[in-house]
């Protein structure tokens, strides 16, 4: 089975990805650069696994 990676080209797209819980089923890989926001830290650490186009990872992987 070939795990799939989802595409977040704006913040907007990203944020809706962390409301639906996406993020802890599916990679995102993001096209713009990483941002700090406090709202959504617990959920950037419970994601699968997280990349920004700067080169921030986070994530379980």
């Amino acid at each position: 089975m070939v795990d799939k990676t989802l595409i977040a080209d704006t913040k907007d797209v990203f944020e809706a990805f962390l409301d639906n819980g996406l993020h802890r089923e599916y990679a995102i890989y993001c096209q713009f650069p990483h941002y700090s926001q406090k709202l959504y830290e617990f959920e950037l650490n419970e994601a699968k696994y997280i990349e920004f186009n700067d080169g921030y990872r986070c994530g379980n992987q």
